[in-house]
């Protein structure tokens, strides 16, 4: 697709799913995005296929990113739509079947009409899967890939979504709860590169605020 969207009315749709590799990979590329639609009454699913425990020093708990995932996700009100899968991290290649068997039951289950999953220029292995995963799942549907930046030398930007103070604040909130994360000094937990992140791409839409997304498929009632 080329050219580029700009979406500053309400959205219709209803059911919204929102797919992630790792847990904090949803808040980092769409929440803010979430939290408008849940203003705006959507219901929404999320999904994240790995706890990513080899990724935390010894001293950590091995639910510790599981529980952090769940606090986050009451920010916009999700609690019951919930899924949390135990892949190991960096091996989800080997795990693909696995990923889309799960997909395909919570597209069957949840009917979702908006599915935000990873971007296809992700280059992360586990990121990679879900991407491809999305697409062979949810045909038909309307697919959103959302960013992240550091593992995207490429990237397609072709839709932005105009989000307010608000959102951005849900977003941030959403990433202090991943104490685990602020603990380690991870930079994207930061509140100053996430609002820089929604000022950039504001500017990019000729909006204040915005998240940028890639179209991979669209089905939209105008």
């Amino acid at each position: 697709m080329s050219g580029t969207v700009s979406v500053g009315r309400p959205l219709r749709y209803e059911r919204v799913l929102a797919l992630g590799a790792h847990t904090d990979d949803i808040e980092l590329g769409c929440a803010a995005f979430l939290s408008r639609l849940v203003r705006q009454g959507a219901e929404v699913a999320v999904a994240a296929f790995s706890r990513a425990e080899l990724s935390l020093p010894d001293e950590f708990p091995r639910d510790t990113l599981e529980l952090e995932f769940r606090n986050s996700m009451k920010h916009i009100g999700v609690s019951d739509q919930l899924y949390m899968g135990t892949l190991p991290v960096r091996a989800f290649p080997t795990h693909r079947q696995e990923v889309l068997d799960e997909l395909v039951k919570i597209n069957r289950e949840f009917d979702p009409d908006l599915i935000l999953t990873m971007n296809s220029k992700d280059t992360h292995q586990d990121h990679e899967v879900v991407h491809n995963e999305s697409v062979r799942a949810f045909r038909g549907k309307t697919l959103l890939g959302y960013e992240i930046p550091w593992n995207q030398q490429q990237n397609i930007i072709n839709l932005f979504v105009e989000v307010s103070e608000e959102d951005i604040s849900t977003k941030i909130a959403m990433l202090q709860e991943y104490k685990s994360q602020v603990a380690l000094n991870r930079p994207y937990v930061n509140q100053d590169f996430v609002r820089s992140a929604a000022v950039f791409r504001g500017f990019q839409a000729r909006k204040p605020l915005s998240e940028a997304f890639e179209v991979i498929t669209m089905s939209w009632d105008l």
